[in-house]
């Protein structure tokens, strides 16, 4: 079940896909929270440029590998949402 809490990082996310579109990138944002629910490391798609490592999934495994312990990275959630455009063709 999702709480309160999921729901506004899952807010933070679809703010983050927007401004993967805002910059040219495909929809995608990804926050990743600790196990008190602080948010340790956000992101969004930067692939744009040719580096399909831009995904923020990628960024957030790199960041966590280099900022937190394998206890911490273990207890933490990873939130994400992709959000898409309807083009307006049936």
């Amino acid at each position: 079940m999702i709480n309160e809490t999921d729901m506004k990082h899952l807010g933070r996310c679809i703010e983050l896909a927007t401004m993967a579109i805002e910059t040219g990138n495909p929809p995608f944002g990804s926050v990743l929270v600790d196990e008190s629910g602080a948010v340790r490391y956000e992101g969004y798609n930067e692939t744009s440029g040719g580096d399909e490592t831009r995904h923020p999934e990628f960024e957030i495994a790199r960041w966590a590998a280099a900022n937190m312990t394998s206890d911490e990275r273990a207890a933490a959630t990873r939130q994400f949402h992709s959000q898409h455009k309807s083009s307006g063709k049936t």
